[in-house]
């Protein structure tokens, strides 16, 4: 999976780094091979009605991009909770294809007869 990790109006603290490079490897773990590329955004809202982070995360999917986003005051709560759905948002999709392309059983091959 091709990572890309960009700040706005800020650096990204090692910390944040960290916090996305796990949820990456469980995102691995989970969706294997679901992911072709995710590109992590982490801005800095300094308006004074729009103090606090906004975290996005768009997803890369065969056939389809999921968009997540979130914002808060904590970089790391945000991060987590954007993940989490991340991986929900995933989980509907892979049940979603299975239900539109469901699995026909296999028939037994027929025996040929020898001449």
């Amino acid at each position: 999976m091709e990572l890309q990790v960009e700040g706005r109006n800020l650096d990204i603290r090692n910390t944040w780094q960290d916090k996305i490079d796990n949820e990456k490897a469980r995102l691995l773990r989970h969706h294997a091979g679901m992911v072709h590329h995710l590109r992590v955004s982490i801005e800095e809202n300094a308006g004074h009605k729009n103090n606090g982070y906004e975290v996005r995360l768009v997803a890369g999917v065969p056939g389809d991009t999921v968009v997540v986003g979130r914002k808060g005051e904590s970089v790391r709560t945000l991060l987590g909770e954007a993940f989490d759905t991340l991986g929900l948002q995933l989980k509907e999709l892979q049940r979603k294809r299975r239900q539109s392309h469901p699995k026909t059983k296999a028939q037994p091959p027929e025996e040929m007869d020898e001449v």
